[in-house]
């Protein structure tokens, strides 16, 4: 990002930009075969990058019950009743996105959906997708009783009389989700699509999707028999960074000794590996260094050993294989950070560096921390730095944890710069890539950047103000969705930005995103049109092509496929 703008780009027939400059140079490199695209003075940047989504899970919810809007006990009953009317006996009723804040704090319990489903085993994940409700008829197929323990790295919610209230967190939701019957290739590749349309109606192009973590032959499946087939037949419609659970990292390892890290078609990508050091701080299972405010006997869950994450991101490492860690609470990512220090640093591949093309002849890595939440000072922000560790963060989460910061941790660790510190990260130069984490949040990248260019205003319960200090710039959030997912994607040489020989992936918008940023988020424009590998992918009814006029140049009719042009600002990041 140059602070300067240009009017006009060329996108080649092999989907890569030719030139990005002014109408006049742009239409000069054009020929009779050339389709000249007016952007009616559009505001272009380089196709946003969603660097954590889970993009088949996020397809299935919008064909789920919808729980994130609602506000009181009986709209929660209401949206649950609705779905078991429409339902055949014994179906599953899979639901997501409610969060107890919303109305006031109390935990739903399987006496809320119980006397509305009585024919049917329910399913409804908190919106962090950490804890999730359950009913009575779901408990029974899973064999669960009032005697079943919390099992490592979980736990099974019991009322004062030692009974089952139906909410399950973390590993004690496999305890129920394994009974759930399997998704077919059909159900994957349908989502897949659902998924795909949305995310580019937003203006993503590349999404790194951190698949099914904790179900590996799930996982595999969805590479191979999904995206591997969508990449096969030409029909993977945005670029796709796949990653998979780090216990299967020699099937990873085998894979791109043979195939190498990606798929020729340029539009899928492999090499990653995902795992958890904890839960979230909404379930109250982000594992912290003092206990949680509201409740001095417990510092969150550790989903993870630290013996069993130190054998397997070593040996990853060893391998040539990106690692990305879940931490959300200050003393995981302390850990997490220590164990990428203690890799040897020979392996490093520096977050300034030019990387892979996709063909898996890096031998080095660039792991990641996915959400870095809570930290417990300066020095983990230095030691993240220090290490080229990637933080993946997600401003969003903040919108939905501000009414319970303070209540869980106190006011010291809810301040900016220990929690959700992208401000600070970017500050000391840490690499800083933003996600979704969609279906958890929406999948709203404006608003993603909108946030994070305005925490300084957000208000606790209390009413006093958040911040300040928490706000990053506009150009600094617009990086981190562009040039800092390209980054933790190990595609900046790729995508991220509009340069002459990199992908032609770009996002059109009604009006300048960056003014919009800052103030009012009723101002931000809408995504107009998107474009993946110089085609349009969404919105292409916007804008309208034609032939350029015989007269212009045809010295490079054969490469020059797409010539947008009409006075548009286009940010090259």
């Amino acid at each position: 990002m140059d602070g300067q703008y240009r009017e006009a780009l060329a996108c080649g027939a092999d989907g890569r930009l030719l030139g990005v400059s002014s109408s006049a140079d742009i239409l000069t490199m054009a020929g009779p075969l050339t389709q000249l695209v007016d952007l009616q003075g559009s505001f272009v940047t380089p196709g946003l990058i969603d660097a954590h989504v889970h993009i088949l899970f996020g397809g299935c919810t919008l064909q789920q019950i919808d729980l994130r809007y609602v506000t009181s006990k009986t709209e929660f009953i209401l949206e649950v009743q609705k779905a078991a009317d429409k339902a055949a006996p014994g179906e599953w009723l899979l639901g997501h996105g409610w969060a107890e804040a919303n109305w006031g704090g109390e935990l739903p319990s399987l006496t809320w959906v119980d006397p509305v489903t009585p024919n049917n085993p329910v399913m409804l994940s908190r919106m962090d997708m950490h804890m999730g409700l359950v009913n009575s008829a779901a408990l029974r197929l899973a064999t669960l009783d009032d005697s079943t323990e919390s099992p490592p790295g979980g736990r099974v919610d019991k009322d004062s009389h030692g009974r089952l209230t139906g909410m399950l967190a973390d590993h004690a939701m496999t305890l129920v989700s394994r009974h759930i019957p399997k998704q077919t290739h059909e159900d994957k590749h349908r989502a897949l699509h659902i998924a795909a349309s949305h995310l580019l109606s937003k203006g993503v192009t590349t999404a790194c999707d951190m698949g099914a973590v904790q179900d590996s032959a799930d996982a595999w499946d969805s590479l191979e028999e999904v995206y591997m087939v969508a990449a096969d037949q030409g029909s993977l419609p945005m670029r796709v960074v796949a990653m998979v659970p780090l216990p299967t990292w020699r099937l990873l390892h085998t894979r791109v000794q043979q195939w190498g890290r990606s798929h020729p078609g340029g539009r899928l990508y492999w090499g990653g590996l995902k795992d958890f050091a904890d839960g979230s701080l909404g379930s109250q299972t982000a594992l912290m260094h003092l206990p949680y405010a509201n409740d001095p006997s417990s510092t969150g869950i550790r989903l993870t050993s630290q013996e069993t994450l130190q054998e397997l991101v070593a040996a990853a490492d060893t391998a040539g294989l990106q690692v990305a860690i879940h931490a959300i609470g200050d003393r995981a990512n302390d850990e997490v950070i220590a164990l990428y220090q203690s890799l040897p640093a020979e392996h490093i591949l520096s977050s300034n560096s030019n990387t892979t093309d996709g063909s898996g002849s890096l031998a080095t890595r660039r792991h990641r921390i996915e959400h870095v939440q809570h930290l417990s000072g300066p020095s983990a922000i230095a030691a993240l730095r220090d290490a080229d560790v990637v933080a993946v963060t997600n401003p969003l989460h903040l919108l939905s944890d501000l009414d319970i910061i303070e209540a869980k941790l106190g006011q010291d660790r809810a301040k900016p710069g220990l929690a959700f510190p992208s401000k600070a990260l970017l500050q000391a130069g840490v690499a800083v890539a933003f996600g979704s984490d969609w279906p958890v949040m929406p999948a709203e990248p404006l608003a993603t950047m909108h946030t994070a260019a305005n925490s300084d205003n957000l208000t606790l319960p209390s009413g006093a103000l958040w911040g300040p200090g928490a706000s990053v710039s506009p150009e600094g959030a617009l990086l981190s969705h562009t040039v800092g997912g390209a980054v933790a994607c190990d595609l900046e040489s790729e995508v991220g930005m509009l340069r002459p020989g990199m992908r032609a992936d770009f996002t059109v918008y009604q009006h300048s995103l960056l003014h919009s940023l800052v103030g009012d988020a009723a101002l931000l424009p809408e995504v107009t049109a998107t474009f993946v590998d110089g085609a349009c992918a969404f919105g292409c009814s916007n804008f309208l092509s034609a032939p350029v006029a015989a007269t212009a140049t045809a010295a490079r009719q054969d490469s020059m496929t797409y010539g947008l042009t009409a006075n548009s600002s286009v940010d090259l990041a």
